[in-house]
């Protein structure tokens, strides 16, 4: 199960609970997603975009995708994840 939220419920989230972790997934075609563990909670959360709210966003830099989640939270841990990426 994929839950999403926009950029500024996730601020919320994570200013009033906290977050274990961020971790940037590397998706095909070179895009990124970011999501969230907040604590308290057992779901990821993917930072979704602001027309559909059910899709997690796709970041076309690496860099961007890190900015954006640390401004929404400065987790003790942030992860890159490359496993999805495409296979050369």
């Amino acid at each position: 199960m994929t839950v999403c939220a926009r950029y500024d419920v996730l601020r919320a989230l994570a200013h009033a609970s906290g977050v274990e972790q961020i971790t940037l997934w590397a998706i095909p075609n070179k895009k990124y997603q970011v999501s969230f563990r907040i604590k308290n909670q057992e779901h990821e959360w993917y930072l979704s975009t602001l027309r559909n709210k059910s899709k997690p966003r796709a970041f076309v830099n690496l860099g961007a995708a890190a900015h954006i989640a640390y401004g929404i939270a400065q987790a003790p841990i942030m992860i890159v994840n490359m496993s999805k990426a495409l296979q050369k």
